[in-house]
């Protein structure tokens, strides 16, 4: 995730991994039915805990990826040490990711490419892309909608999942859309709760910038990508996407 707007720290890591620890199996289905097609090469920017890199690996599938986040990695890493696999992973952004080499495949699922929230941001992972792409290599990638919007906005919510020591994370989030920048602003706090007492919190400003399907096309056209499919993502069916969709998959190529 990008270090200008997600930290990703140890709590929300481990509440992460606790919530989602594995991929929802069509959404799994679907990226593998791209990592298959690719016969090459494949990078996940943004890659996070490894939900999807690591089953890719599984399968035989050679993948990279990285993150800004160290906890994040860290426990990418450790679950790739207890698999036996090996991943080339960095603590990298799209600016600072120097590793050599270009690929066939390059996918951010789950709505990851929300979290790059400037232009300059947007420009410098779209130009990445673009370099790092092999011809007839495709980028696949996930963008929530303005009716991923959450309702209501400016009222505290929350959450909670059990540790295996009986312990719980819980997470609370007061939300803030801005429908000019089209950014919505998630204030999180993490809670380690132990014995009836909080014994550790973090707080994390989480932000997500939202697009409309054609805006987006627009901006991947301007920088020499070509739309040549967008699907619905709720479930991953490979069913075209429509207006009413609050997240979509774009299925991009170099021009």
């Amino acid at each position: 995730m990008n270090k200008e707007s997600v930290a990703y720290k140890s709590l929300c890591t481990e509440y992460y991994e606790l919530d989602k620890p594995i991929p929802p199996a069509d959404a799994l289905e679907c990226y593998l039915k791209y990592a298959k097609e690719a016969k090459g090469n494949i990078l996940e920017p943004m890659c996070g805990t490894g939900r999807f890199l690591i089953p890719l690996l599984e399968q035989g599938y050679t993948v990279a990826g990285f993150d800004s986040s160290p906890h994040m990695l860290k426990a990418c890493r450790k679950k790739c040490t207890d698999r036996k696999l090996t991943a080339e992973l960095s603590e990298d952004t799209f600016e600072t990711f120097s590793q050599p080499g270009k690929y066939n495949l390059i996918f951010i699922p789950s709505g990851s490419f929300g979290h790059l929230i400037t232009q300059g941001q947007i420009d410098k992972a779209l130009a990445f892309v673009v370099e790092r792409l092999n011809s007839g290599g495709k980028f696949v990638f996930e963008i929530e909608t303005l009716k991923s919007v959450r309702e209501p906005q400016g009222v505290w919510k929350g959450r909670w999942v059990n540790r295996p020591d009986g312990s719980k994370i819980v997470m609370h989030v007061l939300s803030r859309f801005d429908p000019v920048s089209r950014v919505d602003e998630g204030l999180f706090r993490y809670e380690l709760w132990e014995a009836n007492g909080i014994s550790k919190t973090e707080v994390e400003d989480y932000r997500v910038r939202y697009y409309e399907p054609a805006e987006m096309e627009a901006l991947l056209h301007c920088h020499g990508l070509e739309t040549i499919a967008k699907w619905q993502v709720e479930p991953h069916t490979m069913v075209e996407a429509s207006e009413a969709d609050s997240v979509v998959l774009f299925e991009c190529i170099k021009k």
